[in-house]
């Protein structure tokens, strides 16, 4: 059976315009011809048809499907291998962008419908979040904040309140907020401590981006220079990288201390049950923080028993750590 250009062109839906350009490309010549001289198509020919047809519906493009249909295994496998990194680059592409307006959107989330200006200054913040993270860093930022939202603006309000009446960054009184902004931004990062670091930088060496509420650089950099203060006090016990290990473990610190001082509220003694765990369990994090450095694991606990400006906020005092001693006994 042979068909017509129009007859195949109805049947396929391939256009007649389209039958005429691959023939005269050579991509699918008709088998015959009629005595008028039109274009005849035999079975063979509509199965080519058919796998032209796929192949541009795959993606590749038309200069390449001849090479497909003729030019063997090897040739089939190059262009197919080709085409599958074209796609694979696509994706990624694709997917790429999917998670950067997905930032955008989380940017913008209870803001009601935005404005153009506010697309524009979401995209263009994100443009500047990108000279120092991921999009995937970014997300996990963004969602991580979802999570200890409602902790800042107390605290924020708080050290505004001790900013506002001139307390300086190394007073006693101001050290328990620090320490809490501490503990919360190392939640906040998850314990990344370069992640946090890259952020502090960012906001310094971009002025121009949003802060969340009540916060502003004054702000910021009274915390910083209190942070400052306390670990030059804190350098004369440990080495920078010793204070990295020590930070690391903040918020287990924080909660051990917290369960001791409830203990020690409650009556306690130090030979019951709960009071020997808590030794135990103060004991494993210690080796956890130190290693088998014995030597700095003492250094630390004289210095936030001896030094105001550490133990300010951590109830680390001498009547704990004897509390710990007793417990720790035989």
């Amino acid at each position: 059976m042979l068909l017509k250009v129009g007859e195949l062109a109805r049947r396929t839906g391939v256009t007649v315009r389209a039958l005429h350009h691959y023939d005269n490309i050579g991509l699918l010549r008709p088998s015959g011809r009629s005595e008028g001289g039109y274009r005849l198509y035999d079975r063979d020919d509509v199965a080519r048809l058919h796998g032209i047809q796929t192949l541009r519906q795959m993606g590749v493009p038309l200069a390449e499907v001849a090479e497909l249909l003729d030019g063997g295994a090897s040739a089939s496998r190059a262009i197919l291998a080709r085409q599958i990194d074209t796609l694979d680059q696509e994706i990624a592409r694709a997917k790429a962008l999917r998670e950067r307006l997905g930032v955008v959107q989380m940017v913008l989330a209870g803001g009601g419908q935005p404005a153009i200006d506010d697309w524009l200054a979401s995209l263009a913040m994100m443009g500047t979040f990108e000279r120092y993270f991921s999009v995937e860093e970014l997300k996990l930022a963004f969602e991580r904040w979802k999570q200890h939202e409602a902790e800042w603006p107390p605290l924020v309000q708080a050290i505004r309140a001790a900013m506002d009446r001139a307390v300086p960054p190394d007073a006693i009184e101001l050290q328990p907020l620090v320490q809490q902004w501490i503990d919360l931004a190392i939640r906040w990062m998850d314990g990344d401590l370069a992640f946090l670091g890259r952020w502090g930088s960012m906001l310094r060496e971009q002025p121009g981006l949003p802060l969340p509420a009540g916060m502003d650089l004054q702000l910021l950099e009274y915390v910083d220079e209190s942070i400052r203060r306390r670990q030059a006090v804190l350098a004369r016990y440990a080495t920078p990288e010793q204070q990295q290990r020590l930070t690391k473990t903040r918020p287990q610190w924080r909660a051990l201390l917290e369960r001791a001082e409830r203990l020690m509220a409650d009556g306690v003694p130090p030979q019951a049950s709960a009071a020997r765990e808590l030794a135990r369990d103060w004991q494993a994090l210690m080796e956890r923080t130190v290693g088998s450095d014995v030597a700095l694991g003492e250094r630390l606990i004289a210095a936030y028993e001896n030094e105001p400006l550490l133990h300010a906020g951590m109830a680390f005092t001498p009547a704990l750590r004897k509390y710990l001693d007793q417990a720790a006994g035989p």
